[in-house]
C-alpha cells in the first residue's frame, strides 16, 4: 500500500478525533468572542476653573464610567463632560499637536486645571486662552470646566 492509499484510509476513530478537536477549538474561539467585554476604568477628575486667572470660580468633581455619570459628580455639565470623554479622550491632552500654527489672538484670563484619573491613567493639564489654539483647546474641553467655561467663550 502506498501513502496515498493510506491517507485515504484512516481509520473512522481518527477521523471522530479530528473533526472533535476542530470543533472543540471552534467553539473555544467563538465563546471567547462572545465574553462580555471587561469594563473600563472609572474616571475621577478634580477641575479647578479660574475665569480671572487668580480667584477659584468654580471647583467641580467629575466621575464617570464610561459615557456614565458617576456618585459624587459636582460637575454641572457632567453628563456632556463623560460622554465627551468616552468619544474624545484626547481632548485632555491639547499639547499633543505641537506643529500647530496658532493665531496670537487673547482669549481673556481664563484658566482651568484638571487632575486625576481618565480610565486608569494619571492626567494632569491645564487649559488657557493665551492664543488661538489655547482658545480652541478651551472651546473643546469646555463641557469638563463647568457653566463658566462655556459662559466665557
Amino acid at each position: 500500500m502506498d501513502d496515498a492509499q493510506t491517507l485515504k484510509r484512516q481509520p473512522p476513530l481518527a477521523s471522530g478525533l479530528l473533526i472533535a478537536a476542530a470543533a472543540l477549538a471552534a467553539g473555544i474561539a467563538l465563546a471567547s468572542c462572545s465574553a462580555a467585554e471587561p469594563q473600563a476604568s472609572p474616571t475621577d477628575l478634580e477641575i479647578v476653573v479660574r475665569n480671572d486667572g487668580a480667584t477659584v470660580s468654580g471647583e467641580y468633581r467629575l466621575r464617570c464610567q464610561g459615557e456614565q455619570v458617576g456618585a459624587g459628580s459636582t460637575l454641572p455639565t457632567a453628563e456632556a463632560a463623560c460622554a465627551l470623554l468616552a468619544s474624545n479622550p484626547a481632548v485632555l491632552s491639547p499639547a499633543a499637536n505641537q506643529n500647530r500654527i496658532c493665531t496670537e489672538i487673547y482669549g481673556g484670563p481664563d484658566t482651568a486645571q484638571i487632575t486625576g484619573t481618565l480610565a486608569g491613567r494619571s492626567v494632569s493639564v491645564s487649559f488657557d486662552r493665551h492664543n488661538g489654539c489655547a482658545i480652541d483647546d478651551w472651546a473643546a474641553a469646555a463641557p469638563l470646566l463647568g457653566d463658566g467655561a462655556l459662559n466665557s467663550n
